[in-house]
């Protein structure tokens, strides 16, 4: 793998060539992902996913991201020392991303729903689009067969729906207590990690 990447650094120095930088691109993501922790690697087959795998998933992602949205406030958590997604949940809990609960538990073993995936999803989204974009999100009012406008979960839940990186079950019922799998997960960050590319490339631009 070495040799190869060596090999494709060395092609796109004399050229540049789409097809050749997206297999060093490839090759590089796979190279990551082999130095991540195995709990990691195991989130997208996940039946369910915990508060600690979104944390581990949003950060590794959304690294950047992250960092620009920390408090500079130092935020507790109790209950993760020892947690292979510590540094993570420290870094998304920081940056109001996931809060950790009242009594400073972070709970990183507790399964997450849809409802929190979309309250996730929400918090970055305002630094993912233009300012246009996040009023037309914000101000959807996207209509469910199992959420009224009244709903807690309502706000978040329309936000994520109207940027389209949630969807709706065929029969338009969000399901907000529905547990999320790994699968649903990861395709949800990376939508956000599509997003959170473009509007760096925006921001390289002007």
């Amino acid at each position: 793998d070495a040799g190869a990447l060596d090999a494709y650094n060395k092609s796109l120095a004399i050229e540049s060539n789409d097809r050749v930088e997206t297999r060093r691109d490839a090759l590089v993501a796979k190279a990551e992902l082999a130095k991540l922790p195995e709990e990691y690697r195991a989130i997208e087959s996940a039946i369910e996913v915990t508060r600690g795998d979104l944390a581990a998933l949003i950060g590794v992602r959304l690294n950047a991201l992250v960092l620009s949205m920390r408090s500079r406030e130092p935020v507790v958590v109790t209950d993760v020392r020892g947690n292979w997604a510590e540094n993570w949940i420290s870094a998304v809990a920081r940056a109001g991303v996931i809060e950790p609960y009242a009594n400073h538990t972070f709970q990183p073993r507790a399964t997450v729903r849809r409802a929190d995936l979309a309250q996730a999803a929400s918090r970055l989204l305002p630094r993912l689009g233009t300012a246009e974009q996040v009023r037309t999100w914000q101000n959807a009012r996207a209509k469910f067969a199992d959420i009224a406008q009244g709903h807690l979960a309502y706000p978040a839940a329309s936000m994520a729906v109207a940027a389209g990186v949630m969807s709706t079950a065929p029969d338009g019922s969000f399901l907000p207590s529905r547990l999320v799998t790994g699968e649903e997960a990861v395709q949800t960050i990376q939508r956000l990690q599509t997003m959170a590319e473009s509007a760096a490339r925006r921001t390289a631009g002007r």
